[in-house]
């Protein structure tokens, strides 16, 4: 055979000797960039053992230049042995650990191959498939197992979370009668299912749960209203969902504007605003209190900031220590939130927000500017003048133009924030990732 007549490497060669050039030449991340693909769920799931052992040998050499020496003797081990299931199992494990979910269920399905219908693989699976947002594929894999439901609590709650999270409430509903609770971690599992039960029979004929329908699937998984949508891509790929976004005082004033209607709609006065520690939080904090005519009172240094309301201008900026604080409701207390993540949990849903992101500047921080002479892109540093000074203008500010507003859809979001009433005392549900929506995201 010629030169000529040998066959031409495929992706996975090629990809493979480009990432061991990478590492050759000291670069780990590049490396990982190229080559991830090739072990990253759902292309790679199904992967032939022995091209998932190589696969898992190149990765074991790059985790160790990432400095993930742990990670990488998990995967040394896997590779070593793709039939032992403790290997397989441990790797998957160690793989969520360090946010690579996307890799973490492909080796997992291989383990569920070696051991099928183990209890812990498949709890493992789902888990994995939750953090690549893949909560269709999670409720396949729970259905494939019924004898599993049936026999555990857990697996039976994950079918019926998963469900839901796929915008398949007949299944949710379905398992409930079954989620029978012996201790109270298992009561809080049950209670969040009857509660994402309950809240899409308070919104049955307001809102129609389709795949586009992202504020009334927002307010059954999270109990929080979502006042405003991204017009951009909204028909697809984004479906009210921002991806990076370059905040601005018009659309932060038109957040304000929203949660005070939806105040009004709820008969709900707060007699003061809290901001947790951060100077974002404490501009919008400012700027509520402003335009409600109220003051703001200093974040306790111990105990809970009620009654009132908490002002976040971004969720996930909230340390998780005051998020401790926040996940029981009090009497009077109210959640606002401007901007929460779409792609990751969050440890608490805000009764209101306004919107969605996925990546997040915020107008009074440091961001790209266009030359309006020139055309051309320049970084503007952060606006350092006082806090009092920008909840000033913020509060001046004009709400958002027209042709921003085209998703809105007023007439149903005030619906849905009638529907939804006041919100009653008990725990916060958590902020999950993704919905029954399907929305395009960066990885």
């Amino acid at each position: 055979m010629t030169a000529a007549d040998s066959p031409e490497p495929d992706a996975y060669a090629i990809d493979r000797a480009a990432a061991l050039a990478a590492l050759a030449d000291g670069d780990p991340d590049a490396a990982f960039q190229r080559f991830r693909w090739q072990l990253w769920y759902p292309a790679a799931r199904g992967l032939p053992a022995a091209r998932l052992a190589d696969g898992l040998g190149v990765l074991a050499q790059i985790l160790v230049g990432l400095d993930l020496a742990a990670v990488a003797i998990a995967a040394e081990r896997a590779a070593a042995d793709i039939h032992d299931p403790d290997a397989l199992y441990e790797l998957g494990y160690a793989l969520i650990d360090a946010g690579l979910p996307a890799m973490a269920a492909v080796v997992l399905g291989r383990c569920l191959e070696v051991v099928p219908g183990s209890l812990d693989v498949v709890t493992e699976l789902s888990a994995a498939l939750e953090r690549c947002l893949a909560y269709g594929d999670a409720q396949a894999l729970l259905a494939a197992h019924p004898a599993l439901i049936e026999q555990s609590f857990l697996c039976r709650y994950l079918y019926a979370y998963n469900a839901a999270m796929a915008g398949d409430l007949a299944v949710t509903r379905g398992q409930l009668h079954g989620l029978v609770p012996t201790d109270d971690a298992q009561i809080l599992l049950r209670d969040r299912i009857a509660g994402f039960l309950d809240r899409a029979r308070r919104v049955d004929g307001v809102c129609p749960l389709d795949r586009r329908d992202l504020r009334g699937w927002h307010y059954v998984l999270t109990g929080g209203v979502l006042g405003h949508q991204s017009p951009y891509g909204f028909e697809q790929p984004m479906r009210g969902r921002f991806a990076w976004l370059q905040d601005s005082l018009p659309r932060v004033r038109t957040g304000i504007d929203r949660l005070i209607a939806t105040l009004a709609v709820w008969g709900v006065t707060v007699p003061c605003v809290y901001a947790p520690p951060g100077r974002d939080h404490a501009i919008l904090a400012e700027a509520i209190a402003l335009a409600l005519g109220i003051e703001v009172a200093p974040w306790p240094a111990v105990g809970v900031p009620a009654p009132g309301l908490v002002a976040l201008y971004d969720l996930g900026q909230l340390d998780p220590k005051d998020a401790e604080r926040l996940v029981t409701r009090r009497p009077g207390q109210i959640v606002y939130a401007h901007a929460c993540p779409w792609t990751r949990d969050a440890p608490i849903a805000p009764e209101i927000a306004t919107l969605l992101y996925q990546t997040l500047a915020a107008p009074w921080g440091p961001q790209v500017v266009v030359d309006a002479a020139t055309g051309v892109a320049r970084d503007q540093v952060a606006d350092d003048r006082a806090i009092e000074v920008l909840a000033a203008e913020l509060v001046a500010s004009p709400p958002l133009a027209d042709d921003e507003l085209v998703a809105d859809d007023l007439p149903t979001w005030s619906a849905l924030v009638a529907a939804a009433g006041p919100p009653p005392q008990g725990r916060r549900e958590r902020l999950w990732a993704g919905s029954p929506v399907p929305s395009s995201k960066f990885e």
